[in-house]
């Protein structure tokens, strides 16, 4: 139910539609239970997708966590990181190819601007860390 809210709130607003009914339905969300549901989803999508797609999600995941963003963001956020990390899509990447990732790349966009005020050093740094657990630490090139 809230996958489907949050979907629908990320979808209505980047057509321009008003979501106060459903920011409304998400306001008594628990937000706690649906982060570690997500981490396990994400462990797995990074598997598949590797280091540079899945910087974006870990960034989104760890602002949806910090106290000061709102329902509306969390919602943006969680329905993003749903529509990408979960198989079903509405242009598959199987079928269209290259077609299929420009949808995840537009709402990863919409999202990303809509929430970058929110991105601290500290989340940058948390991010990082997962990312170098999870694939070995990045190689640094100095010119």
């Amino acid at each position: 139910m809230i996958i489907t809210l949050c979907i629908l709130v990320l979808v209505y607003l980047m057509m321009g539609k008003p979501v106060d009914g459903l920011l409304e339905q998400l306001k008594s969300a628990d937000w706690k239970s649906k982060f570690a549901q997500l981490w396990d989803k994400i462990k797995t999508y990074a598997l598949w997708a590797g280091r540079v797609a899945t910087k974006p999600i870990l960034t989104f995941y760890h602002v949806m966590r910090d106290s000061e963003t709102t329902t509306l963001e969390k919602a943006l956020i969680y329905g993003a990181i749903a529509y990408i990390v979960i198989p079903a899509d509405l242009l598959p990447r199987k079928v269209l190819g290259f077609l299929g990732i420009l949808d995840d790349a537009a709402v990863i966009a919409y999202v990303y601007k809509k929430i970058s005020g929110k991105i601290t050093a500290e989340i940058t740094n948390k991010v990082n860390d997962t990312l170098d657990q999870w694939f070995g630490a990045e190689a640094v090139v100095l010119n």
